[in-house]
């Protein structure tokens, strides 16, 4: 069944049809959730409250808008994973990764090259690690970016053509990139 099919389906009061229509999009949205936040409980916490959101506000979601539910729920998560960013510091640098599946890297050498690369990005600022992580580890495109993120096509390129330089800089072990030397989060990124 279509999304536009069971977000009308729940809309008259089938809470089946409302499981349906996010199970799909809940690992997606945790991932999101975590790779922003870098803390489970309060990533768990991000979802919960983007569920909550969800399905108190179904009416709201139009398909004919051409944004997908999928979108439209990751634009609720990232939203809410954000907000407890803003509310919380992160207490420790992430160390794992989110899915193992994503990142099947074999030598030594790639893995210490990944760890580098997943290093430069928990130490941009928000609003880069932001795009990063929707772009490269949700697959959404840049335009489902800026849908969410309420920005310009060309503010998400830029986010993403900055955070390509900062983690460039990392590689080449310098940290002459001013960002990456500034580790934190504030309320007005």
């Amino acid at each position: 069944m279509k999304e536009a099919e069971l977000s009308v389906k729940y809309r008259k009061g089938d809470s089946a049809g409302f499981e349906e229509l996010v199970r799909p999009h809940l690992a997606m949205a945790y991932r999101t959730a975590l790779l922003i936040i870098h803390d489970r409980q309060l990533a768990q916490d991000a979802v919960q409250e983007a569920l909550f959101e969800v399905y108190q506000s179904l009416d709201r979601f139009d398909p004919d808008r051409g944004v997908s539910f999928r979108t439209w729920f990751a634009k609720i998560v990232t939203h809410r994973a954000l907000n407890a960013v803003r509310r919380h510091k992160p207490v420790s640098e992430y160390q794992e990764r989110a899915d193992e599946s994503t990142n099947p890297l074999n030598s030594v050498i790639e893995r210490e090259e990944q760890q580098q690369i997943w290093k430069a990005i928990c130490e941009m600022k928000v609003k880069h690690r932001t795009v990063v992580i929707l772009y490269y580890y949700g697959d959404f495109s840049v335009a489902e970016i800026a849908e969410m993120l309420g920005v310009f096509e060309g503010t998400v390129k830029s986010r993403l053509h900055h955070a390509r330089k900062l983690i460039a800089a990392k590689l080449q072990g310098r940290d002459d990139a001013p960002h990456l030397s500034k580790i934190g989060v504030s309320a007005n990124e």
